[in-house]
């Protein structure tokens, strides 16, 4: 089975490594409350860092109620990571590419670029190793960087819409999703849900992988990577209770389906237990009703 498990491409980041914590998290699961409470999260409380602040080597920034992390490895890698039980296994989302620079920092600049410098350059000696190419003279956003969510944003001054604004893309969804989640709200590349025991992650390499917590193994996934073409996950309206990922282009070819239409009103939902189903419109986990399932409630 071909997995291209996420965080192979975010190797080699640290096990662990000491850290300075700037804002304290407390993260938790997204509770499920039946099908009607499917849209993204947006939850989360802004940890920000402000023009002229700097996230030194081996400190990190936490969102005070979401469940990630950005981490200014020691390695020189700046990594998101999802939080998963304290003291145990956290699952990389995205990263700069930057290791093998031992002591570098990142930097939010006043003219709206953040930056990772080498140990010991800055804007004015050089030394600049990633940037978020959002500098420039707008006065649009007051530049800060933040994490929220489950992304890290970053408000420039660039002079358009590509250069103003830039971000991980990575946020965290409720950990349901309905029939009536329309297309244009979907899961896109990035996205990403949890439970008590796993993660679900639709990733930039187009596979939908749930990693269990405990150890950060893959325990199922669609099979969907590859291609050009970003997908989305959804339960569109035309869809009739089919979980679907897509083609995110004007096609909208079916690269994967449940194969639960003719079920006006369902719903899937990511499980404690470690099963992701999609049940019948009032089906649920303490009334059945399901029409699909993963089969991974005995893998975590």
């Amino acid at each position: 089975m071909h997995i291209r498990a996420l965080r192979r491409a975010l190797i080699p980041v640290l096990a662990a490594c000491a850290v300075t914590v700037l804002i304290p998290a407390a993260a938790s699961p997204a509770a499920a409350a039946g099908p009607g409470e499917c849209r993204s999260t947006g939850s989360g409380e802004l940890a920000l860092i402000s023009a002229g602040q700097r996230l030194e080597s081996g400190s990190r920034l936490v969102d005070k109620v979401s469940a990630a992390e950005l981490v200014m490895q020691p390695d020189g890698n700046l990594v998101l990571y999802a939080l998963g039980n304290p003291g145990g296994y956290k699952l990389p989302l995205w990263n700069s590419g930057t290791y093998g620079n031992p002591g570098a920092y990142a930097t939010m600049q006043a003219d709206g670029n953040f930056v990772i410098y080498r140990k010991g350059g800055s804007a004015q000696t050089g030394g600049g190793i990633w940037h978020t190419a959002t500098y420039g003279t707008s006065t649009v956003f007051t530049p800060r960087a933040y994490l929220l969510a489950g992304r890290f944003i970053v408000e420039g001054r660039g002079s358009s819409a590509a250069t103003n604004r830039w971000s991980t893309a990575s946020l965290e969804q409720m950990n349901q999703l309905c029939s009536d989640y329309e297309s244009t709200l979907g899961w896109w590349a990035g996205s990403w849900a949890q439970s008590a025991s796993v993660w679900l992650v639709l990733q930039r390499d187009n596979n939908l992988v749930m990693y269990r917590k405990s150890d950060g193994k893959a325990i199922w996934n669609s099979g969907t990577y590859g291609g050009s073409t970003p997908v989305t996950l959804q339960m569109g309206w035309g869809d009739t209770g089919d979980l679907t990922i897509r083609q995110g282009d004007g096609n909208g070819a079916v690269r994967w389906r449940t194969g639960t239409s003719g079920h006006q009103d369902a719903w899937a939902l990511l499980q404690d237990d470690g099963n992701f189903v999609v049940y019948k419109k009032t089906g649920g986990p303490d009334k059945g009703g399901a029409l699909w399932s993963t089969g991974t409630y005995n893998k975590i």
